[in-house]
C-alpha cells in the first residue's frame, strides 16, 4: 500500500453506517454488510467487499427530482448530475465515470434488468415511498450477474408489506408531489401498489419536470411455490437548460443557456415481470423470473450555440429469462447456480431538425440503427462453512453475446453489420471470511468480470475478430469490527486492473489502453446514545492509465477523467422525543479532471448539507427538509473538445438552498 494512500486513510475520516450486529449479540458474523439506517431488510451475505444497504427509514423522508439520487448516502458512490431534462443524473463506483463513458454497474429492480442498452441506469419509474431497500455491492466476485457489472451491481427492492400511507410534498421552486402507497393480504393472496407524482419548476431556468409512476404486484402463496406478476409504468417529461461556459455558471448559475430554448424531452419505461418460487424442502429452492420491458425516450438538444437543433428518439424493447437454484447439500456445503438470457430490440435515431421536424437527407440523418443484441450467462458457486471461523465460496461465470445491426441512411438503404465475435467470456470469482475474533472479520475478493463494446462499437462490416472485450481483474482485502456500545467500522483496500479498456468519447468509440484503479473504503456507525447515532464513510480513488492505445501515448500515467477523487458522508439521527426525529447529512465530494490528457484544472468539488425533521401525528407524519442548507455551489463539467490539447469545457450548475414540506397519513 502507498504511504500516501495511508496519509489519505488517516486524515480523511469516515465510514458507512449500519446497525449490522443484533443488540443482543454483538458478535461479528461472517459477512462484510454495513447498513444505514435500522430497518429489517433482505441482505445478500455470500458477498466479501463492499456491500452496503440503505434500509427504509432512510428512504421514506427523500423527496427528489431524480431517484438515482438516493443512492448519495452509500460509500463510494459519486453523482453526476447533469441536469439537463430527461438525461438528468447518473451513478458511478469504484473509480469509473458517470457521464457514460464506460457503463460499468448492473442495477436490478426486484432481480430484474434496469440498464438501458448502452448501460445507463434507469430508476425513474420508481418514487422513495415504493422502494424498501437500496444494495450496492462494489467489486468483482459476485457471480450472478455478466453484462455491465464490471465493478459491481445496484439492487432495489420494492415494498412488498401491508403498509398503507398517502404522502403529499410542497416545496421551493414551485414543487407538488404525490406519492402513494398500499399493501393488502387476504389468506394467501397479497396485493401492492404504488404511486407517485411530481412536478417543479427546477432550480435554474427551463428546467421544468413532470414525472408519474405507477406500479402493481399480486402474489398468490402455495404451500411451497410462490407466484407473482408484478408491473410498473412510469413517464417523464423535463425540459432543459443546457450547458453555460465557466464564467456564466458561476456569475448566473439559475440561468437557461439561451441557445437551448428548445432543448427537452421524455422518456416513458414499461415494465411486466413474473416471479415463481418454489422450495422443494429446506435445503433446496428454485427461483424462477420472466420479464419484458421498454423503454422508449425522445429529446431535443443543442450543446452550443455554434451547433444546431437535434432529435434523438430510443425505443427499446427487452425480454429476459432468469433462473437460480440453491441447493444446501449438506449442513457445511451449499451450491448456486444459475442462468440468464435477455434480448434487445434497439432503435436508436438522431436527426437533424428545422422548427423542431426532422430533416431527412444525408447530412441530417446522423443516426438511423436498428439493433439486434442477445445476451446470455451462466454460472455456477459452491460455498463452504467448516467452523464458525472461516467461510468461503468459489464461482465460474461464463457469458455470450450475439446479435445483428443495421444503419439506415435518408434513402432508407440498409448497411447490416456483425457483431463481434467475442466468443465466451469466462469469469472466477472467490469470496472468504474469517472470523479473527468475536468482534472481528477479515474478508477477501478476486474476480474477473468484463466490458464489452457497446452501440454500434458493437458491430462491424469487416473482421468480426478484430476487437475483444476488456477484461477487468479484482480484488478486495478488509477488516470489519465491532467494539464497545456497538461502534462498527470496516475498513477495506481494493484494486481493480483492465486490459484494453473502451470508452466512448465524443461520440466515438475507442480503446484509452490499459488501466488501474485501486483505493481505500472506510466506514462507521456509532449509537452513542439511545437516541442519538451516527454515521459515515469515506473512499479514496486513485485512477491511472498504465499503457494507452496507439493513438493516446501522450496519456500514459494520467488519471481517467470525470473521477472523484473521493468521495465521504457523515450523518446523524436525534430523537429529541418518541415523536420528534431530526437528522443531518453532509455529503463530500473530491475534483476530477475533464480528459484524459489532464488539462484544463480540476472540477466537481462540493460539500453539501442536508437536514430533516419529522414529527410524529395521531394521523401520520410532519416531515421538514432542507437541502444544499448552506447554498454551496457546485457542478457538473465535461469538456466537449475534440482536440486532446484543447479544453472546451461546458458547465451544469446543481440546485442551491431548497426546502420542502411534507404531511402523510397513515391509513
Amino acid at each position: 500500500m502507498q504511504p500516501n494512500m495511508i496519509r489519505s486513510l488517516i486524515t480523511l475520516l469516515f465510514l458507512p453506517a449500519g446497525y449490522a450486529v443484533a443488540e443482543n449479540d454483538r458478535n461479528i458474523q461472517l459477512d462484510s454488510v454495513v447498513v444505514i439506517g435500522q430497518s429489517a431488510t433482505s441482505i445478500e451475505k455470500d458477498l466479501a467487499g463492499s456491500v452496503d444497504v440503505i434500509t427504509r427509514d432512510e428512504l421514506e423522508y427523500e423527496h427528489v427530482s431524480d431517484t438515482l439520487e438516493l443512492f448519495n448516502k452509500t460509500p463510494g458512490v459519486a453523482l453526476s448530475r447533469y441536469n439537463q431534462g430527461i438525461i438528468n443524473t447518473d451513478i458511478t463506483i469504484r473509480g469509473f465515470a458517470g457521464d457514460g463513458l464506460t457503463p460499468h454497474a448492473k442495477l436490478l429492480i426486484d432481480g430484474i434488468p434496469s440498464n438501458l442498452h448502452n448501460g445507463y441506469n434507469e430508476l425513474d419509474h420508481l418514487f422513495p415511498t415504493g422502494i424498501q431497500s437500496i444494495q450496492v455491492f462494489k467489486g468483482t466476485s459476485d457471480p450472478s450477474v455478466g453484462l455491465f457489472a464490471t465493478a459491481g451491481n445496484y439492487r432495489v427492492e420494492t415494498r412488498k408489506n401491508t403498509d398503507k400511507v398517502l404522502e403529499l410534498t410542497l416545496g421551493s421552486f414551485n414543487t407538488k408531489e404525490l406519492q402513494g402507497y398500499v399493501g393488502y393480504k387476504t389468506g394467501d393472496f397479497t396485493q401492492n401498489y404504488s404511486l407517485g407524482y411530481r412536478n417543479a419548476d427546477g432550480y435554474r431556468d427551463h428546467t421544468g419536470i413532470e414525472k408519474f409512476a405507477l406500479s402493481g404486484r399480486w402474489q398468490y402463496d402455495f404451500e411451497n411455490t410462490s407466484l407473482a406478476l408484478s408491473t410498473r409504468y412510469g413517464k417523464y417529461e423535463a425540459d432543459s437548460p443546457g450547458y453555460l461556459s465557466k464564467q456564466q455558471a458561476k456569475q448566473y448559475p439559475r440561468s437557461s443557456a439561451s441557445y437551448a430554448n428548445q432543448d427537452g424531452g421524455e422518456k416513458e419505461s414499461k415494465q411486466v415481470s413474473i416471479h415463481a418460487d418454489h422450495f422443494f424442502n429446506n435445503d433446496l429452492d428454485l427461483s424462477l423470473k420472466a420479464y419484458w420491458q421498454n423503454f422508449e425516450r425522445e429529446r431535443w438538444v443543442r450543446f452550443t450555440q455554434a451547433g444546431t437543433l437535434q432529435n434523438r428518439y430510443d425505443d427499446q424493447d427487452m425480454t429476459g429469462f432468469i433462473a437460480k437454484l440453491n441447493w444446501q447439500f449438506d449442513p457445511k456445503w451449499r451450491l448456486e447456480t444459475g442462468f440468464d438470457i435477455e434480448n434487445q430490440q434497439v432503435i436508436e435515431q438522431r436527426f437533424g431538425t428545422i422548427g423542431q421536424q426532422r430533416v431527412r437527407n444525408t447530412t441530417s440523418v446522423n443516426r438511423n440503427r436498428h439493433y439486434n443484441f442477445d445476451t446470455k450467462g451462466a454460472y455456477m458457486q459452491i460455498g463452504h462453512t467448516p467452523n464458525k471461523i472461516l467461510s468461503w465460496n468459489a464461482a465460474i461465470r461464463a457469458d455470450q453475446i450475439d446479435g445483428d445491426y443495421k444503419q439506415f441512411n435518408a434513402a432508407g438503404v440498409a448497411t447490416p453489420r456483425k457483431i463481434y465475435n467475442i466468443g465466451t467470456i469466462i469469469q472466477p470469482k472467490l469470496n472468504a471470511f474469517l472470523n479473527l475474533s468475536d468482534h472481528q472479520t477479515l474478508f477477501a475478493n478476486t474476480g474477473r468480470s468484463f466490458q464489452h463494446p457497446f452501440g454500434a462499437d458493437a458491430y462491424t462490416a469487416g473482421d468480426t475478430n478484430a476487437r475483444d472485450v476488456s477484461m477487468n481483474d479484482g480484488w478486495e482485502l478488509g477488516l470489519k469490527s465491532t467494539f464497545a456500545k456497538q461502534l462498527n467500522t470496516r475498513i477495506s483496500y481494493w484494486e481493480q486492473k483492465a486490459k484494453d479498456e473502451f470508452v466512448v468519447i465524443d461520440g466515438t468509440g475507442q480503446n484509452v489502453g490499459e488501466t488501474s484503479r485501486k483505493g481505500i473504503d472506510f466506514s462507521l456507525s456509532y449509537p452513542i446514545l439511545d437516541n442519538f447515532s451516527v454515521w459515515a464513510n469515506v473512499s479514496k480513488v486513485y485512477t491511472n492509465i498504465k499503457k494507452s492505445a496507439s493513438t493516446s501515448q501522450a496519456f500514459e500515467g494520467n488519471d481517467l477523467r470525470g473521477i472523484p477523487d473521493h468521495t465521504a458522508s457523515i450523518g446523524s439521527t436525534y430523537n429529541w422525543s418518541s415523536d420528534l426525529v431530526m437528522r443531518l447529512h453532509v455529503d463530500r465530494q473530491g475534483t476530477y479532471h475533464i480528459n484524459e490528457a489532464n488539462i484544463g484544472g480540476k472540477y466537481g468539488a462540493y460539500t453539501l448539507v442536508n437536514a430533516s425533521a419529522d414529527y410524529k401525528t395521531r394521523w401520520g407524519k410532519v416531515i421538514m427538509q432542507a437541502n444544499n442548507l448552506f447554498d454551496k455551489y457546485y457542478e457538473y463539467v465535461y469538456d466537449q473538445s475534440t482536440n486532446a490539447n484543447i479544453v472546451d469545457s461546458i458547465h451544469s450548475p446543481g440546485a442551491g438552498r431548497n426546502f420542502s414540506i411534507s404531511t402523510s397519513v397513515d391509513f
